[in-house]
């Protein structure tokens, strides 16, 4: 399964891997989601000469920044540039994950400078290009209607999430299909929930029924939650396909 913006992405990924290759220099790209990760490694891992690395900034981040460098480098010289930011909320209230990517939206920066976002009780926190925390300083002071001010963090930020296992029944891998299984719903309401634009599909809005998902694929539908397709543990008697996925909880 290979989306536009996954194609676009791999076209750009091979002039930065013969750049790096000619150049001897390191190139450094903005966050990228589980898929584009995924595509740069199996690129890399075809080339002697060149590596990559990648950076989130949280332990088990998932938006990570790619670091591509000469093979012969070593890691410890090079500087991922992600920085981790705390948001204090000035006053009382609680601030929510999509009043925290709005506003960060709203400030015209693109979703790429911007990797994961956490909001838990320890805090709300993101990561973002080192090459922008001064703009971010400066201009992000809002989220929703309460006023904020950020605040370096200089350590790794731990991602304590919860996942459990869960066992579906489906027809087939369209996603469709899946995402009905998974939100206990009709067809025709998955249908509608896709064309909403309401599921993601690593990471990526995805209105395609017949898209066929993949083992690793991780699906993210509004007011479900987060799931991620371990296994196809067997198939029934039937024909139908049991399937392993791993919820956050």
């Amino acid at each position: 399964m290979v989306t536009d913006d996954l194609k676009a992405f791999t076209k750009r990924a091979k002039d930065l891997l013969s750049t790096v290759a000619f150049t001897e220099r390191v190139k450094l790209i903005d966050f990228l989601n589980v898929g584009e990760q995924s595509a740069l490694e199996l690129m890399t891992a075809k080339l002697e000469d060149v590596s990559v690395i990648f950076d989130g900034g949280f332990e088990s981040a998932e938006r990570k920044r790619a670091i591509i460098f000469p093979s012969f480098m070593t890691t410890g010289s090079i500087n991922s540039k992600v920085s981790i930011f705390k948001i204090e909320v000035i006053g009382s209230g609680e601030i929510t994950h999509s009043q925290v990517l709005g506003s960060l939206m709203g400030l015209n920066i693109d979703r790429s400078v911007i990797g994961d976002i956490t909001v838990d009780p320890n805090g709300a926190f993101f990561a973002s290009c080192s090459e922008f925390d001064l703009f971010l300083k400066e201009h992000f002071t809002k989220v929703g209607a309460r006023d904020v001010r950020l605040e370096l963090v200089e350590e790794a930020i731990r991602r304590d999430q919860q996942f459990e296992d869960v066992e579906i029944i489906v027809a087939s891998l369209r996603l469709d299909v899946v995402v009905k299984a998974l939100i206990k719903a009709s067809r025709g309401k998955a249908e509608e929930y896709l064309d909403a634009g309401f599921v993601r599909l690593n990471h990526m809005v995805d209105k395609k029924p017949s898209r066929t998902c993949q083992i690793g694929d991780i699906l993210s539908i509004r007011k479900h939650g987060r799931f991620k397709i371990i296994e196809v543990k067997k198939t029934t008697k039937s024909g139908k396909l049991v399937l392993v996925v791993s919820k956050s909880v």
